[in-house]
């Protein structure tokens, strides 16, 4: 069930908690490889699975930028925007704390630890974090900066 979020005043209820922890997803080889091809990231370790394995990262592994592209579907999996325009303005602290291999499930936590008010909307400070659930301890981190104003007649798309 998706959360459903539309004024500034539910987002600020929401500071220091939990928003959501998404259901964990597999990071496929296929979805790494297709991901590294499409940035012409092409690194051994993204595509060899044997030196992989012989230099200790326990087979094929994923580019830290891939958990950070994956931030977003993965919120809208999880969150419903009711009369919002929303606009990404920023992120920071984005760190890799560790590899993520082939067919590793991960998930995502996210919560809020900021709202500002704006001279036209407000903006939200999101804090991220993803887990493996094959190994201990944080895949990656950072935040997320997003800019919401209210949609004038409510029929307006998110941009």
């Amino acid at each position: 069930m998706k959360i459903n979020l539309q004024t500034q005043n539910e987002f600020e209820e929401l500071i220091g908690s939990v928003l959501f922890e998404s259901t964990p997803r597999a990071v496929t080889r296929e979805q790494i490889q297709d991901y590294c091809r499409s940035l012409n990231q092409l690194d051994w370790f993204h595509f060899d699975e044997k030196r992989s394995q012989a230099a200790g990262f326990g087979g094929i592994i994923a580019p830290g930028s891939l958990t950070f592209a994956l931030v977003h579907a993965t919120f809208f999996e999880h969150v419903e925007l009711v009369n919002l325009k929303a606009l990404f303005v920023g992120s920071d602290r984005f760190r890799v704390l560790r590899p993520t291999n082939a067919d590793e499930a991960i998930s995502l936590t996210m919560s809020i630890a900021a709202v500002e008010d704006r001279s036209e909307g407000f903006r939200v400070q999101y804090d991220f974090q993803w887990r493996g659930n094959n190994a201990s301890g944080a895949i990656s981190e950072g935040t997320f900066l997003v800019r919401y104003w209210p949609t004038s007649d409510g029929n307006e798309s998110l941009i």
